[in-house]
């Protein structure tokens, strides 16, 4: 695994998240314009900050001691666990918004 590429990662995982806890970010059209969107957006800027900044220390750890290809796969599951954690909590403070709103999408495409 290249470490500019990590890197790269990283600073790309930061930058969207920021745009997400800015409010600006890419959702489903059936999440838009709810009272909890907001909420759902932040919550996923967070964790792709948190990603960001564990791939960018990942980079620093690869950069002061080179590892194989394995290793460092190893390795980048390990610094992403941070947010998995993290998406995990945020996906449970919004899942039945989210529900209903899937349940209502659904509903008005059948008509």
């Amino acid at each position: 695994m290249s470490v500019p590429a990590v890197w790269v990662i990283g600073i790309f995982w930061i930058g969207y998240g920021i745009l997400g806890i800015l409010g600006i970010q890419n959702i489903p059209e059936r999440y838009k314009y709810r009272s909890w969107t907001p909420d759902y957006m932040r919550a996923n800027g967070i964790g792709m900050v948190i990603l960001g900044v564990s791939w960018v220390i990942l980079g620093i750890v690869l950069r002061l001691r080179p590892m194989p290809v394995l290793p460092g796969f190893g390795l980048a599951v390990v610094f992403s666990l941070p947010a998995l954690g993290y998406a995990f909590y945020a996906d449970r403070k919004t899942r039945e918004e989210r529900r209903q709103a899937d349940k209502e999408w659904r509903e008005t495409k059948k008509k």
